[in-house]
């Protein structure tokens, strides 16, 4: 029951991270302080819109949680000398007139796994590509998408590995996870964006899988004097992203991953 109501209470909040629904929900509250005469309140209120708007629309909060998700971790591939397995986790897909594709952030994943898959290579180790994601109820999973492009790259289909259920990052790490600990000894390198690595890793040590960040792209904010919509995009991912982590940190303390 615990669980049931602190995931609602995670989900209102991955909610508000977005700006535009938070300045909905507080203009509704200053509206209602308005009408209940409340006119101090409703004041603060107004200040408290205005500036949480500015600072998220200028890329000044995007910049301090671009620094907390992406600072402490590489920018560089590492170079693979031990056996090894990469994985690859999936960033959704996009469908557009009956064409499946994988989604924009997809593809720096699925170049980081190359080049890492290359390195090991030239360094003459045994390698293999765990992909994972399934992505969605319908259509092609985003494992199946990358294991297709890695083959059109060059990657032989005997060094790919699918796990197609996983419909989030929790499962990713659930379910590759048990494939992980079937196969030969191997030390595992994690590929996913700069901004979703601090939980991924999180997620998969809570199964049992240490692993070797790499980052496969960074993503920030540009401070402007001029509000604009991008500042207000990249701070609502990366805002939601923070909530995924307060939620896993919470739920270790409690016992409930």
């Amino acid at each position: 029951m615990m669980k049931i109501l602190l995931n609602s209470f995670f989900a209102v909040l991955k909610i508000l991270a977005d700006p535009f629904i938070l300045f909905l929900a507080m203009a509704i509250v200053i509206i209602i302080l308005r009408r209940k005469n409340k006119y101090k309140a409703a004041w603060t209120g107004i200040i408290m819109l205005t500036s949480t708007l500015l600072i998220t629309m200028n890329g000044i909060a995007g910049k301090f949680t671009a620094r907390y998700l992406q600072e402490e971790y590489p920018t560089q591939l590492p170079s693979i000398s031990y056996p090894s397995i990469i994985v690859i986790l999936g960033g959704g897909t996009a469908c557009l007139n009956e064409i499946q594709q994988s989604h924009i952030i997809s593809y720096s994943r699925l170049i980081a796994a190359f080049k890492l898959y290359m390195n090991a290579k030239k360094n003459k180790q045994p390698c293999k590509i765990l992909a994972s994601g399934k992505g969605n109820q319908n259509g092609i999973s985003e494992a199946s998408l990358y294991t297709k492009a890695l083959i059109e790259m060059g990657v032989p289909e005997a060094d790919i590995i699918k796990e197609d259920n996983s419909m989030n990052t929790y499962e990713n790490a659930q379910y590759s996870s048990v494939i992980l600990k079937k196969s030969p000894p191997a030390k595992v390198y994690l590929v996913t964006s700069g901004f979703h690595i601090k939980r991924s890793l999180m997620l998969f040590k809570i199964f049992g899988v240490n692993s070797v960040p790499c980052p496969s792209d960074l993503i920030n904010t540009h401070l402007t004097l001029i509000p604009n919509s991008y500042n207000a995009t990249m701070t609502s991912m990366m805002l939601s992203e923070i909530v995924g982590i307060w939620q896993v940190q919470i739920y270790n303390k409690l016992g409930l991953n």
